[in-house]
């Protein structure tokens, strides 16, 4: 039993046919432990290496995962600026029609302003100074309010190529249809004040007939003969032929006398006064608002008068003045 158990292993190393040859001796246990303990080392360097692959692919599916985080975090935040310049676009579209829009208006109302000095005259056609009333001051203090707002040197059609181009200048086009905007709403102001202002002028003719029979100024009295001032014009009519008012204003007076017949004062603007003589009937009261070329009454002989006809005078801050100097501001058709 003893011999079997200490039973060891030869191993002969031969170096050559000449050399000498040797013999090591081994326990069976190491021959048997060897290779269980290489086994051991082959397993033990295998599973070393399992564990270093298994740590490397989890640190590349870290990495994966932080570039997935950081490539959906870019995405989001490009989807975010896509869709902020997306409403920027809108807004800008919308925008670009809004002014769009405002030009068109003011362009139309520009044009309609221009028909509209066309057809009330510019400053050529305005009355002359006296005849109205106002001073060379006034004249002067219109003329520099005129300056301060003098339109812009852009129009709406300027304003309308900057808008058609390829990077407009939203905000500067929109300072310069505030300008605009602003220098029609004064042009709309200084018209619609022209406007009153011509209105207001006893220029139009009261009666149907232009015929005049007796002009303003001195001349032989019709009654006595000799020379006296005539503070008005005679127009030559039919009795009950309609008299219509001169211009804008109210009613001031209305009564019947001896001399002046029936006969109706209207007050208008800039201390004017439209006087209307010798009338067979008076259609209006005092206080009555009057509009130019509206029926106020109708012509007639009463009071001194010869025949048919309309007394019409005009007076400036109380002064009789030449009806004539605003009857020939209008062009008669």
């Amino acid at each position: 039993m003893r011999d079997r158990v200490s039973t060891r292993w030869s191993l002969i190393v031969m170096r050559g046919p000449d050399k000498r040859v040797r013999q090591f001796r081994m326990r069976r246990r190491f021959v048997v432990a060897a290779p269980a303990a290489l086994l051991l080392l082959f397993a033990a360097c295998l599973a070393l290496l399992q564990a270093r692959a298994a740590w490397q692919l989890a640190a590349l599916e870290r990495e994966l995962t932080e570039q997935t985080v950081r490539h959906q975090e870019a995405i989001a935040a490009k989807d975010g600026q896509i869709r902020a310049l997306e409403a920027e676009v809108r807004e800008l579209s919308d925008q670009q029609g809004e002014l769009e829009a405002r030009l068109r208006d003011l362009h139309e109302l520009e044009r309609r302003l221009e028909d509209f000095f066309e057809r009330y005259g510019g400053d050529g056609d305005a009355p002359p100074v006296g005849a109205t009333g106002l001073s060379g001051a006034d004249t002067a203090g219109d003329a520099d309010t005129a300056d301060v707002h003098a339109p812009p040197e852009v129009t709406a059609a300027d304003m309308i190529r900057m808008l058609n181009a390829d990077e407009p200048d939203f905000r500067t086009i929109s300072g310069m249809i505030d300008d605009l905007d602003r220098s029609m709403a004064y042009k709309i102001e200084e018209a619609r004040r022209r406007k009153l202002e011509a209105d207001a002028l006893p220029s139009a003719w009261p009666t149907r007939s232009r015929r005049i029979t007796s002009t303003w100024g001195y001349r032989r009295d019709p009654y006595t003969g000799k020379t006296a001032f005539h503070a008005g014009i005679d127009i030559a009519g039919r009795k009950g032929d309609p008299v219509y008012a001169a211009g804008d204003g109210m009613v001031e007076d209305t009564g019947s006398d001896a001399s002046r017949g029936r006969y109706i004062v209207i007050k208008h603007r800039n201390g004017l006064r439209s006087l209307y003589y010798h009338l067979s009937a008076v259609e209006v009261e005092p206080g009555d608002a009057v509009k130019r070329g509206g029926r106020i009454g109708a012509l007639g002989s009463s009071g001194r008068s010869t025949g048919p006809h309309l007394h019409f005078g005009v007076e400036a801050d109380g002064e009789s003045v030449n009806p004539l100097n605003y009857l020939e501001l209008v062009k008669e058709d």
